[in-house]
């Protein structure tokens, strides 16, 4: 009878020992997967850190996910925990974290044991491609586009720095996007354009008949061979502004290679309205806006065209030198187009643009969309001020010559082409997001009006419906309240901020695989 009750308590001890030891261990095996996971996450959201940071992240996360077992902490050994790490061939990479604790069987006595627990992520960044796209129009003042650039310049840092596989293009907007490779300075006319890959680019892209438009048949007769002549005041500044695909439906066939497919923007204004960056010329002749080649002759005048950003597009880089410089070469312009401005964006990141024919980037730049096997992640970032704003996308100038969207479906046509556009995004695993400022109640400045303008409700009830067929998530489309970026920029750095980290934490993936 004595020996089977000590055998019953053996057994007993026993068992408490081994289920302590057991749950021990289970208790920190939850606690390191808690620490792996976000040591991946960590590499996903803010790129590499250093060991030794990496190592107290981890460290914190156990410590703090050990349950109610205040006997266990003090098993643990902070010295004991290794951190490791392995690449493979795919570029995925795997982080394991281990710790060890001293195990004691208190009813048993006998020696302490050490007992190694460890967790294991995968973690796989997909590379990065962002378009920022940023207004230059006449309501970016000095004191706004000082706002841009920092905040431009925040966001490529944390875009880039540190990754050999996230990338930036930058896009300013007005009226339209400079396509052009070069850029000329608008007040000091240097150096004057065009370049080699200007006209080369001009050339390739437009369509046959774009060079000659009808309506200009005049001109070419008095000397000038077409638009692609030298002394055409755009070619001069280095003014590249194209355009396709703007009726409904097209999309701006965006994802579409550039050879043949463009016609060109022209400034028929007068003398006074063109951009300083070169002088105007002029000739005898109808009208442009006809879009004929007959008509009542008149003197006409061609200027450059300040609905073009001075500061051409940006492709693909992650020179951060490259793009504080395109950054400082923004400029006050015109009005604004917001879904040409959103096509273009979309451009800068189609493969179609690939090599010597489009952006003639390298490394293979911009890459694959996900539906044709690439591993990129693709997102447009947005920035739009709408206050005043009354001709965000009905003005002659975003019209085919001879018409005028206006009379093409009015207001549905505009929301129907913002949706259409989106719709496109999204068929591409395109993110989109914009963040919008705008107030409402401000003077009519429009020469002999009165009241007021309601700019940023009418583009919220105009293009925000046909905007919210991009959002993906809430808030991909955030509108603040707020006269102009100046007022807003605060907000906007957060908001920034958040929608990095939204696009690093979709475009990568976590996962516990031991």
């Amino acid at each position: 009878m004595a020996l089977a009750m000590g055998g019953a308590l053996l057994a007993t001890a026993y068992a408490i020992d081994t289920s302590r030891m057991t749950n021990s261990a289970a208790q920190l095996k939850r606690a390191t997967d808690a620490a792996a996971l976000a040591i991946g996450q960590e590499r996903v959201t803010s790129g590499e850190k250093s060991e030794q940071a990496l190592k107290k992240l981890a460290y914190g996360y156990i410590a703090n996910n050990l349950g109610l077992d205040s006997t266990l902490a003090e098993q643990i050994n902070p010295d004991s925990l290794l951190l490791s790490q392995q690449e493979d061939d795919q570029g995925r990479t795997r982080y394991r974290v281990e710790v060890t604790f001293q195990a004691s069987p208190e009813f048993l006595g006998g020696e302490p044991r050490d007992i190694s627990v460890h967790s294991t992520v995968e973690v796989q960044p997909s590379a990065l491609e962002v378009a920022l796209t940023l207004p230059n129009s006449g309501s970016e003042n000095a004191a706004n586009l000082a706002v841009l650039r920092r905040l431009g310049k925040r966001f490529a840092e944390n875009l880039v720095q540190d990754r050999d596989d996230a990338w930036l293009a930058l896009v300013p907007y007005s009226q339209s996007v400079n396509v052009s490779p070069d850029y000329t300075n608008p007040e000091s006319r240097a150096p004057q354009g065009p370049s080699a890959a200007h006209a080369q680019r001009l050339s390739s892209w437009a369509m046959a008949a774009a060079l000659r438009p009808v309506e200009l048949t005049t001109l070419f007769r008095s000397g000038y061979r077409g638009l692609d002549d030298r002394r055409i005041p755009d070619r001069r500044a280095n003014l590249l502004c194209m355009y396709r695909g703007l009726n409904r439906g097209e999309n701006y066939f965006w994802d579409r290679a550039p050879g043949g497919q463009f016609r060109i923007y022209y400034r028929h204004d007068l003398r006074e309205n063109g951009s300083p960056g070169a002088d105007p010329i002029s000739w005898i002749g109808p009208v442009p806006l006809d879009g004929q080649a007959t008509g009542v002759n008149d003197t006409r005048w061609m200027v450059a065209d300040r609905g073009c950003p001075s500061a051409p597009l940006l492709p693909l880089t992650n020179d951060l030198d490259k793009i504080e410089e395109r950054l400082d070469q923004m400029s006050t312009r015109f009005n604004t187009n917001y879904a040409i401005a959103m096509g273009w964006s979309a451009m800068a990141l189609a493969p179609a643009f690939r090599g010597n024919s489009g952006w003639n980037l390298p490394d293979d730049l911009p890459k694959d969309f996900k539906d044709d096997g690439g591993d990129s992640y693709k997102a447009i970032v947005m920035l739009v001020n709408t206050t005043d704003q009354r001709w965000f996308d009905t003005d002659l100038y975003n019209s085919p010559v001879g018409q005028n969207i206006r009379e093409i479906g009015g207001e549905q046509t505009i929301t129907r082409r913002f949706a259409d556009l989106c719709e496109s995004f999204r068929e591409r695993d395109l993110r989109f997001f914009m963040i919008a400022v705008g107030e409402d109640e401000i003077a009519n400045d429009d020469l002999g009006a009165e009241g007021t303008v309601n700019g940023a409700s009418i583009f919220r009830n105009i293009a925000g419906p046909g905007l919210a067929r991009c959002a993906e998530k809430a808030g991909d489309i955030t509108y603040l309240q707020g006269f102009d970026f100046v007022a807003a920029e605060g907000r906007l750095e957060e908001r920034l901020d958040q929608i990095l980290e939204d696009i690093r934490q979709q475009g990568s993936y976590v996962r516990l695989v031991e």
